[in-house]
């Protein structure tokens, strides 16, 4: 069998989509008998395309570290503490995955948010980026994309919203 080459997908923009559609590059790797790794981040209380994943495990794994907030009050100094912490615990866990090479494609949904938000740096994910093995495919989503991550991706992806249903 060929080595594969690992390659790194951003998708970012407003636009609804970016999830799914790193689910379905990983659904589409485990049919090819790769494994897959999700962490998903700054995604409280979404759980619509997870929960049909438990049916694909071992081969297709998701990790959330947050906890479940119906309502979110980032003004709270304790609330932003624990989700700092909650996301700190995500990203340690996401270099991990990548120091020991436990799966062939690791997406990290919404981890730009985390970014955005500052809870982690553009450096500390360019940095995790570079790490992480050869044949590993990493697929990054979020609202916004950082020049630095950009410059790193094989392929960057903004979605974008042309049309709303508007409901009278």
């Amino acid at each position: 069998m060929a080595v594969r080459k690992g390659y790194v997908f951003v998708y970012h923009g407003t636009g609804k989509g970016k999830t799914t559609l790193a689910v379905g590059q990983g659904v589409r790797a485990v049919g090819e008998d790769l494994s897959v790794v999700m962490i998903q981040f700054m995604d409280y209380n979404n759980t619509k395309e997870t929960i049909p994943l438990k049916k694909l495990e071992p081969e297709f794994r998701v990790f959330r570290f947050e906890k479940n907030r119906p309502d979110i009050d980032d003004a709270d100094p304790i609330v932003k503490k624990e989700i700092a912490a909650e996301i700190r615990n995500a990203f340690n866990f996401t270099k991990k995955i990548m120091d020991t090479g436990e799966c062939d494609i690791l997406i990290m949904d919404g981890i730009l948010d985390a970014v955005t938000e500052g809870y982690i740096t553009e450096e500390e994910l360019e940095d995790a980026l570079k790490k992480k093995p050869s044949y590993m495919d990493a697929i990054i989503t979020g609202t916004n994309a950082y020049d630095r991550i950009c410059q790193q991706a094989d392929y960057v992806y903004q979605i974008v919203t042309e049309k709303v249903l508007q409901v009278d």
